[in-house]
């Protein structure tokens, strides 16, 4: 690129503060905005570097095209149309190829590696010159691949097919007017303006929504542009997992469902959020439709990744306002991963290394894995975004809506509340990363007093409760010998000794998908579909289902019912436990039940040595009972 005076990207500590409150001025998204577009910039300037290299250890039929010679033409357009180059350089797809190749030529390929031979990953280098050449109308002949026939503009779309193999070379000769692909069995011609989707032709299309960003270009720089992303269903790097992936072949059905409900979660949060719109049409330029199933019960699959700034994958949410959620989300975690880049929140291991073994781990409340710092930090900022959405919205939400919106923010404010907690007791943040996360504590200690409807905050507390006692019953236990020694107590009738402290031990394994917050979800805004799914459940005669359905409609003495039925099928599920423990009112729980919610691995290891040692155990809740000191047993 053209030579520019170097400086150095920083961040002040008002900044820090603004974007930690959620609040980040035009000049502090511009500023994450241009550090991607300078990182981006460092990582082609690598893989120049390392290149020639690659070429030179890899065989192709005519040789390999020196990617310097696609950067020289770059520089090309640059001096005569910088907006051509700007538009490539946006698509965060180019940083995901880039960062994938350049880790594949390191010899440091983490994750599914990829399935393109070297000569084609190193051959997009070319690609990105062909795109910028054609939108600037630079004359020039240029090599590029081509998978399954499919030629790859970044920033613009997918031209083809123009051969069968799973491999092959096209060449693409630009002209003023525009450019023809030519492949070993067909033929494109492109305009210079490219068109809608067309035979040959399959573009990145372009959700339009109300607003438009003045001072930010896609790659940071002064201009305007349209606030709408683009929706990619065609480029081979917008996967997260793996790549090079094909265009969707069945999803073009139902991109107009896409498009209107992505048009009105960005009016949406226009109306009621413009500091969180403002930080969406900044940071996320692509939004990736998941092949995931539709999202039900409010539960939505979504991802952003540090390989591609401004690019989403997320299932369809099945809602305007879901959608709307979701997306400040996912803004709160780009803007995080663009943060860091510039500073140290937690401080690096003096080895270098992070998510080691010995690395704490934490309890995040909308995870079902323990987490390091640094996730929790993730957690906690995105979430914390989200809950001041539902906070916001309750004002304009009414009739079952309204019930579902006091739940999600009564959720959300007891689970930051704890997580926040968590996150400053870690001695690895830094003066920044404290000074982050007091901000957010702050907030979040501002929402304590807000009144929520009497309905949905019980079954928020309900649903939080089951989530940390089941989380802790998976992940955390007791040492055996400690356990021993409260079963021999137990068999003689002694009293409880003192409970030993509990240590982390992650069982992946025993992680179940989560049923009550879904069901929950369904109850508040969709009361006809969870009568269905609650007469399915008790035709089904599972007890699993039946209990977490009448838990859910608040019926407690058949919940405490279907909870025991539960417990007598399988005694040994720990959830049967703190499930029936859950139908007690807060107000009439015994020791044992508090018990059962605050220790439940005590539990779960007593009995395991019960059994161990030849002793049938006896219900839970007498276990609970005595081991929470109630006294001997009679």
């Amino acid at each position: 690129m053209t030579p520019r005076p170097l400086d150095v990207h920083r961040v002040s500590l008002d900044s820090l503060r603004a974007m930690a409150a959620g609040d980040a001025s035009e000049t502090d998204l511009e500023l994450l905005c241009s550090a991607q577009r300078s990182q981006l910039l460092l990582i082609l300037r690598a893989l120049l570097d390392r290149g020639d290299e690659g070429v030179r250890r890899t065989r192709h039929p005519g040789g390999i095209p020196s990617g310097r010679d696609a950067w020289r033409l770059l520089c090309v357009v640059e001096e005569r149309a910088p907006e051509a180059v700007e538009a490539v350089l946006a698509d965060p797809t180019v940083m995901a190829w880039a960062l994938r190749l350049l880790r594949r030529l390191n010899g440091a390929v983490t994750g599914a590696p990829s399935t393109a031979p070297l000569w084609a990953d190193l051959g997009q280098f070319h690609a990105l010159a062909a795109a910028a050449t054609l939108r600037a109308g630079v004359p020039c002949v240029l090599r590029v691949p081509a998978h399954r026939g499919l030629v790859w503009l970044p920033g613009a779309g997918m031209a083809g097919p123009v051969a069968r193999r799973r491999w092959s070379e096209a060449e693409i000769r630009v002209n003023e007017r525009g450019a023809v692909v030519q492949g070993e069995d067909g033929r494109i011609t492109l305009e210079r303006r490219l068109p809608d989707p067309a035979p040959g032709w399959r573009p990145l299309r372009t959700v339009r929504t109300v607003r438009t960003v003045p001072g930010l270009t896609p790659g940071g720089k002064p201009g305007r542009r349209a606030a709408g992303p683009w929706l990619d269903t065609v480029s081979p790097y917008r996967d997260f997992t793996r790549y090079p992936r094909s265009p969707g072949r069945s999803g073009d059905r139902r991109l107009p469902e896409w498009e209107d409900r992505l048009a009105g979660a960005y009016a949406l949060l226009e109306r009621e959020s413009p500091a969180d719109a403002a930080a969406l049409g900044a940071l996320v330029r692509t939004l990736v439709p998941g092949s995931l199933r539709r999202a039900e019960g409010g539960m939505v699959a979504s991802a952003s990744s540090l390989d591609a700034f401004g690019a989403v994958m997320l299932s369809l949410p099945h809602d305007v306002t879901q959608t709307a959620a979701v997306l400040v989300h996912e803004a709160r975690h780009q803007q995080l991963n663009a943060l860091l880049s510039m500073v140290h929140l937690v401080r690096v291991p003096e080895d270098g290394t992070e998510g080691t073994a010995e690395e704490r781990h934490y309890y995040a409340p909308w995870r079902s894995d323990p987490r390091p710092v640094k996730g929790l930090l993730h957690g906690v900022f995105a979430f914390a975004g989200v809950g001041r959405f539902w906070r916001t919205h309750r004002h304009h939400a009414s009739g079952p809506e309204a019930d579902r919106v006091d739940f999600e923010f009564a959720v959300l404010r007891d689970q930051l509340t704890e997580a926040v907690a968590a996150l400053r007791s870690d001695d690895r943040l830094t003066e920044a990363g404290r000074l982050f996360a007091d901000e957010i504590a702050a907030q979040v200690a501002g929402w304590q007093d807000d009144e929520v409807a009497a309905g949905p905050a019980a079954l928020a507390g309900h649903y939080c409760a089951l989530r940390r006692a089941v989380w802790r019953a998976r992940h955390l236990e007791i040492p055996f010998a400690e356990a021993e020694r409260l079963a021999k107590a137990w068999e003689s009738g002694a009293a409880a000794p003192a409970l030993p402290p509990s240590v982390l031990h992650a069982r992946p394994g025993l992680i179940r998908p989560d049923t009550f917050g879904p069901l929950a979800r369904i109850r508040l805004s969709a009361p006809a579909d969870f009568a269905d799914r609650r007469e399915e459940a008790d035709e089904s005669g599972e007890p699993s289902p039946r209990a977490e359905c009448a838990a859910v409609a608040g019926d407690a003495d058949l919940a405490a019912r279907r909870y025991a039925e539960w417990t007598a099928r399988d005694p040994e599920d720990v959830e049967a436990w703190i499930g029936a423990a859950l139908t007690v009112p807060a107000e009439s729980r015994g020791p044992g039940d508090a018990l059962l919610l605050s220790r439940p691995e005590a539990m779960t290891a007593l009995h395991q040595a019960l059994r161990t040692a030849g002793a049938t155990p006896p219900a839970p809740a007498d276990l609970a009972a005595w081991l929470a000191g109630a006294g001997e047993r009679g």
